[in-house]
């Protein structure tokens, strides 16, 4: 894919949770990405400037528009700029890049997505971009939040379990107990893991232990992709 920078128009800044913002960008026609990608913005505050990486949430058959899921950090710099971030500003956007793309030519049965907090924006730009295409293959996706109120994009992946059949949807949470899944992404995963990829995304803990728990199971590495978020 092509590597462009443009200048962007803050299309929509929208509250998914008290600390999670979905902010959407204009991008020009001729942007394409592959699902699982990311983008940098140059973000200025004052006389400082930083650049800063986040995971393209939406789709690549989305043209003309690049959704972004941010998680509001008190006191950091991006976070600053871009929670107040207000229809019709503009930040110079860089990309696509990365390497954590699916693999269409993958001959494994299952597709197993491990996403903690906004990591999961990968995971849906995937699904969104593939369940449909892809119907020889199951999918599950485990997603990890604290509490109840920290589940974004839920209702989403609810409709997309229900519309297609080769979907699971496991969200699970590590602080509080409900009526669904509860613990670690680890005790989600499946004990036979032949035949089965995994793409994980989140926070370097959770990629690292969700890592060495495959590994210790016998996943081989070519097997396991994944993307840190620092």
């Amino acid at each position: 894919m092509p590597l462009h920078t443009f200048t962007a128009t803050v299309l929509e800044n929208k509250k998914l949770t008290d600390d999670v913002i979905l902010l959407s960008f204009s991008a020009p026609k001729e942007f394409s990405f592959h699902a699982g990608q990311f983008i940098t913005l140059r973000l200025e505050k004052e006389t400082e400037f930083r650049l800063k990486s986040y995971s393209i949430l939406s789709p690549p058959s989305q043209k003309g528009k690049i959704d972004l899921c941010i998680k509001i950090v008190d006191g950091g710099f991006a976070s600053e700029v871009l929670k107040k971030a207000k229809k019709g500003d503009s930040f110079q956007i860089k990309g696509p890049l990365g390497h954590f793309v699916f693999e269409e030519d993958d001959k494994n049965k299952e597709i197993w997505l491990v996403g903690g907090g906004t990591g999961v924006a990968p995971l849906y730009s995937m699904l969104k971009e593939h369940l449909a295409n892809v119907k020889n293959k199951k999918f599950v996706l485990i997603f990890s939040v604290k509490e109840k109120k920290d589940l974004f994009l839920h209702q989403e992946f609810e409709q997309l379990a229900k519309k297609h059949s080769n979907f699971t949807y496991i969200p699970t949470l590590t602080r509080e107990k409900w009526n669904g899944a509860t613990g670690r992404v680890q005790e989600h995963l499946p004990d036979n893991v032949e035949n089965k990829t995994f793409y994980i995304c989140g926070l370097k803990e959770l990629v690292l232990e969700t890592k060495e728990f495959l590994m210790k199971k016998g996943v081989i590495l070519r097997n396991v992709k994944s993307e840190r978020y620092s």
